[in-house]
């Protein structure tokens, strides 16, 4: 497990413009996993003080890996041995995400990328991107046509442009959101660098900076 501290930047330009940084935690883990006993408040698919739940990121199935596999084999003819989820985790059973990613390998090889999207009606949608014969593996650069509901202030038509790069040190996400006139709506990125877990504090000093972050980031939001 590594934990992300991101600073993410939000930029809306219509109806209104209206922009902010703020910073947020993502936790990086890989599928499968040995799960460290050492680590003390944090479970994977157990009730604790920070927890991430694979269902969550499975549509409901008990384990992302093998729901990954059976999307890409049905959809791709492709198979993986492991995923690796960034997604923010839950701290006292409460959880604000907005997007997550799953990067599907076959050994060292990407596959497939699976962004989850939800909404603050309590709703989630899938883009899933192949992308085993790009020739950069860890980077991507597409559109996708924006078929969900995400915020109340945008309309639903129109599509993303997204470019990311995932290694083992740091990450970046660009999603920006264009309308059917391919004006600039929405500009997000998510940015940071990745730092091993392997000591109780780490965990516990990480839930209380969450917990701060998630509430002034609804705030921000809302405001």
């Amino acid at each position: 497990m590594k934990f992300i501290k991101a600073l993410v930047f939000h930029k809306r330009n219509w109806p209104q413009v209206n922009e902010f940084n703020y910073s947020c935690n993502y936790i990086s883990i890989t599928l499968p996993s040995s799960e460290d006993k050492n680590i003390k408040f944090f479970s994977l698919n157990r009730i604790n003080l920070m927890s991430i739940y694979e269902e969550e990121f499975a549509n409901g199935h008990k384990n992302l890996l093998d729901w990954c596999k059976k999307i890409i084999d049905d959809k791709y003819k492709e198979n993986i041995d492991s995923v690796e989820l960034i997604t923010m985790p839950r701290i006292l059973g409460y959880a604000f995400n907005p997007v997550s990613f799953v990067f599907c390998y076959f050994r060292t090889q990407l596959i497939c990328t699976i962004l989850k999207v939800n909404n603050t009606f309590s709703e989630n949608h899938y883009y899933i991107n192949y992308v085993k014969n790009n020739e950069l593996k860890h980077e991507q650069n597409y559109n996708i046509e924006k078929l969900f509901h995400v915020s109340p202030f945008l309309p639903r038509e129109g599509y993303y442009k997204i470019n990311y790069s995932n290694d083992v040190d740091c990450i970046q996400f660009y999603i920006d959101y264009y309308n059917n006139n391919n004006e600039n709506i929405l500009q997000t990125s998510i940015s940071g660098k990745k730092t091993s877990v392997n000591k109780n504090s780490i965990v516990l000093k990480n839930i209380f900076l969450t917990s701060y972050l998630v509430l002034r980031v609804i705030y921000l939001i809302h405001l």
